[in-house]
């Protein structure tokens, strides 16, 4: 899908440097950004979470006109059925790994129009790497443009997968998970959705999937691996669960279960 219309370029770099000035705000660590704000059995916020989207939703929207979906602000639910782009963003992905220090979290900034992916870019703070990407335009690491190379044989691909923290955990659900991720070579959960996908595109793993996620999960990934050559498929998106959906991506189109 090109976008003509838009100058994909100017807003890939505003998209960049926002991420990293959030990057930036994360990785210092400020001890009251790792205030609990709240916590349940499966889940957790950090003022953390919070700052980096008002930081971010501040910059984005001094510098274009576009709506913009956050994780902890919301959006309009509509605009997921709509033709005109918006901003899609998860200010901190990977939550609970940042607040136990494990290095899988990042940044995750996507522009959308509907459920199509436009570009996005990731911001790995930890490592400081850039994985960005403008469909049909290309897919670049820190910078430089690069062309994945995924496993050519199912029975050699990985799959990087995780169970969100509104998970169907029910036994029909299960079955159904588990038959979809049994015939690959490896499974790997890493913590972060957003970064899961950063690696598939890179080349560093073949397949992700993920069932009950959130679109702020997955925007920028769903345009990282389609900028890089790559298949996704964005599924189930709930209107009773507003963003709600599930994710395929692939390098190998036909490894994606629909």
């Amino acid at each position: 899908m090109k976008s003509l219309e838009l100058d994909t370029q100017s807003l890939l770099n505003i998209a960049t440097q926002v991420a990293k000035q959030a990057g930036e705000f994360l990785r210092l660590g400020i001890e009251k950004a790792k205030q609990i704000n709240f916590q349940s059995d499966r889940d957790v916020k950090l003022q953390a979470d919070e700052d980096s989207e008002t930081l971010i939703r501040q910059v984005l929207s001094k510098k274009t006109n576009f709506p913009i979906v956050g994780e902890e602000q919301g959006g309009d639910p509509t605009l997921v059925d709509r033709n005109e782009p918006y901003w899609v963003i998860d200010p901190l992905d990977g939550t609970y790994n940042y607040l136990r220090n494990l290095p899988i979290c990042c940044v995750s900034i996507g522009l959308m129009r509907g459920k199509d992916p436009i570009l996005g870019v990731i911001y790995d703070f930890n490592n400081d790497d850039i994985y960005a990407g403008i469909v049909d335009e290309g897919y670049f690491f820190n910078n430089k443009q690069v062309t994945p190379h995924w496993a050519e044989k199912f029975s050699e691909a990985s799959l990087l997968t995780g169970f969100p923290s509104n998970s169907d955990l029910s036994t029909g659900a299960l079955t159904e998970f588990f038959a979809n991720i049994q015939k690959f070579k490896k499974v790997r959960m890493v913590g972060s959705a957003a970064m899961a996908m950063a690696y598939v595109a890179n080349g560093r793993a073949d397949v992700y999937y993920e069932q009950s996620t959130n679109l702020w999960d997955v925007a920028a990934g769903a345009a990282l691996i389609k900028a890089a050559g790559g298949h996704y498929a964005i599924t189930n998106v709930s209107a009773k669960k507003p963003f709600s959906c599930d994710i395929w991506i692939s390098g190998n189109q036909e490894w994606i279960v629909k």
